[in-house]
């Protein structure tokens, strides 16, 4: 645990955004007797939703904050590459990654969050704020005002705190080129991480357990890039996207297309989908009183990191409000985060903004070269 200073348990922390960032910031300052609350601008957060994995790290944040039990263990990569396959493990001393909804993690944060009293106001879109030497204010577009000692904007991209820290620079938004495609559909089989090549896509599968807490039955969790212009991306519909998936299923291997007519017959399915962005992180991200998180920080861009980044800045975040929000700390924070997304942004934005092969013959090159790294790593690799 964390050792404070007794002034800091009169701080009263005001987080824009409940998010995973904004409502797990929220929940560790509260472990720390430091006093915050949540300002949310959406009025309710179900509806469908889309699976995504936590690494080993942020599962141990998770574990942390008494979250857990979620979700479906996953220390394993299966890759199908035409004819090929190959099968990489996590090391064995490693915590094991999860496959989990967005909507059952949200779910147990806010149950989390409850449990600790945490006041989560919702249907509060953030349209002003003031500074001062000592104190915050945050005005609403409904006139109505919180007051803080402390701001952390987790807003995401589009984050307001962000802008006013950062003038002129109202977007950093970049459209990677292509439209990200979940689905989600009942199935109690169990079925590791897999990712299936074909010529010109891939497709991932894996069981992502409960879909919320209602739920009484343990689902899995597809995915796929279909690549378009901007424009196509932002005007597609669930009958375009289901269509083409159906075009693309007929070349699929039989147990992923057995997975796909599964998901065709199932009336709780889910499908989610929309353009992907990649986004640069701005160049100031605190003042004297107010500090940001997450994607309001920095946009991750594509590759399965950006929740496990956000739990992670809001552990860092944590030490820096109880170690007393000093310019140094707040400066150590924006350096050591800014590092580790641009680290893994890249690797992701590289990874994703190749096609795959787009014949038969590459993807047999693509499993060679693969089957090689399973017998030089001896099946073993930390992903």
């Amino acid at each position: 645990m964390l050792e404070l200073e007794g002034a800091m348990n009169s701080e009263n922390v005001i987080i824009v955004g409940a998010g995973v960032a904004g409502l797990s910031l929220a929940i560790m300052l509260a472990e720390q007797n430091i006093k915050s609350q949540v300002l949310e601008s959406r009025q309710r957060f179900d509806g469908p939703t889309s699976g995504v994995r936590i690494s080993a790290e942020g599962v141990k944040v998770l574990r942390f904050m008494n979250v857990d039990s979620i979700g479906e263990a996953t220390k394993r990569v299966d890759m199908r590459l035409g004819g090929l396959s190959a099968s990489f493990s996590a090391p064995e001393h490693d915590t094991a990654a999860i496959i989990v909804t967005r909507l059952a993690l949200h779910e147990q944060l806010m149950k989390r969050a409850r449990s600790l009293g945490i006041r989560v106001l919702t249907g509060f879109t953030m349209a002003r704020m003031t500074e001062s030497a000592n104190a915050v204010e945050v005005t609403s577009e409904s006139n109505e005002a919180m007051n803080g000692t402390l701001l952390v904007g987790a807003d995401g991209v589009g984050s307001t705190l962000r802008h006013r820290l950062n003038p002129g620079h109202r977007s950093t938004k970049t459209y990677a080129g292509y439209l990200g495609v979940g689905c989600i559909t009942q199935d109690e089989e169990k079925i590791e991480m897999t990712l299936h090549r074909y010529p010109g896509h891939q497709v991932g599968i894996a069981s992502c357990g409960k879909v919320n807490e209602a739920a009484t039955k343990n689902s899995i969790f597809m995915w796929t890039h279909i690549r378009m212009p901007e424009g196509d991306a932002k005007r597609a519909t669930q009958t375009s996207v289901e269509s083409e998936l159906a075009r693309r299923a007929e070349r699929w291997r039989p147990e992923l297309r057995r997975k796909y007519d599964l998901y065709t017959r199932d009336a709780d399915r889910m499908l989610a989908f929309g353009p992907v962005y990649n986004g640069k992180p701005p160049t100031r991200w605190y003042s004297n009183r107010t500090i940001l998180i997450g994607d309001a920080a920095h946009p991750y861009g594509p590759g399965g990191q950006g929740i496990s980044m956000a739990l992670k800045d809001a552990k860092a975040l944590c030490s820096v409000i109880a170690r007393g929000f000093t310019e140094d700390e707040k400066k150590k924070f924006q350096a050591s985060r800014a590092e580790e997304a641009r680290t893994l942004g890249e690797a992701a934005q590289k990874r994703n903004s190749k096609d795959s092969s787009s014949s038969k013959w590459g993807i047999l090159a693509e499993g060679v070269v693969m089957k090689a790294v399973e017998i030089f790593s001896r099946g073993t690799l930390k992903f």
